[in-house]
């Protein structure tokens, strides 16, 4: 019989040993079970790495596919509703979102054995299966493919549909990630901040966006106001020289009380909304309405919608 004789920190070993107990197993069991392992699979039974993760680590690292894996969906949606895809291009960009799929699945398998080594973190990990299952709902969707384009129709709303899904949960993910410092905002170049009674407005100019290019985001101030604006559907206010533009996320169909028509407005997900706002028909130094403007004119149209949802939900009552 073969001996191996090997050095293993003090603590590390203690540690080992009291998970070993719990199994019904010593050291020399262990090892056996390990060779074996060896011999019948012809690798290593974990990943092999240098740097030990933490929960935190892992998190933030599926953070950061989920927004890879976004892009790539976004090029498919491009592919479902363009007439001159090429079906092998299609194809490919399916195996790469599988493959994004799958990668993240592994690093989700190691997160689950972790315990939460942080408070502040424990929130987003909660948040990762819900989202994973949209994502795998976006990948199923397209399982069954066609030999060419296009797509059938149910397949590509069903892509559509669970697409959605997806960006609404990541888009929360990214919320809760910020707010609690774990995910950096781009550093502003200019900010202004009006603080309104139901929400607090932001619109910066961060350092890597055009002159005349600005992020505005809304966050409400209390969890009750949060709940309130959970189902809003806001238009934009009339701003001399602005135009404001959603991403798909914040962005709300809504009827514009003075024209009658649908236009493009904003919602609330998790209290917050984001959008892009940029100067037009004049310069950015020479625009008469300032970013302070916009910003005490968008608090004030969450304002009015406050105020006449609580009225008639107490009339209600």
């Amino acid at each position: 019989m073969a001996a191996i004789n090997i050095k293993i920190d003090d603590v590390l070993k203690d540690a080992g040993d009291e998970v070993l107990r719990e199994q019904g197993l010593n050291t020399t069991q262990a090892i056996t079970l390990f060779w074996q392992y060896l011999v019948q699979h012809r690798r290593l039974p974990f990943i092999a790495e240098t740097r030990l993760f933490t929960a935190t680590d892992l998190t933030l690292a599926i953070a950061t596919q989920y927004g890879d894996t976004l892009n790539q969906l976004h090029k498919i949606q491009g592919m479902l509703n363009s007439d001159g895809a090429e079906f092998a291009e299609f194809t490919a960009a399916k195996l790469d979102l599988s493959r994004q799929a799958a990668a993240i699945q592994q690093n989700g398998w190691r997160l689950e054995s972790l315990p939460d080594d942080n408070d502040i973190s424990a929130p987003a990990r909660r948040m990762l299966p819900r989202i994973n299952y949209h994502l795998t709902g976006c990948d199923f969707a397209l399982s069954d493919l066609p030999a060419e384009l296009p797509v059938p129709t149910r397949m590509a709303n069903e892509f559509g549909i669970s697409l959605k899904a997806f960006e609404t949960e990541f888009a929360r993910l990214k919320s809760v990630l910020t707010n609690t410092g774990l995910l950096a905002r781009p550093a502003p170049a200019r900010e202004f901040v009006y603080r309104g009674e139901n929400v607090t407005v932001s619109v910066v100019q961060p350092e890597d966006y055009q002159h005349g290019a600005w992020l505005v985001r809304m966050e409400a101030k209390s969890l009750d106001r949060e709940n309130a604006l959970e189902d809003a559907a806001l238009a934009f206010p009339a701003q001399e020289s602005r135009v404001f533009l959603p991403g798909t996320v914040y962005g709300k169909a809504v009827r514009n009380a003075q024209t009658g028509k649908y236009e493009m407005g904003f919602t609330f997900l998790s209290g917050v909304s984001e959008f892009h706002m940029y100067s037009s028909g004049h310069e950015e130094n020479d625009n008469p309405t300032s970013a302070d403007q916009v910003a005490a004119s968008l608090a004030v149209t969450v304002d009015e919608y406050l105020r006449v949802l609580l009225h008639d939900m107490s009339e209600q009552n």
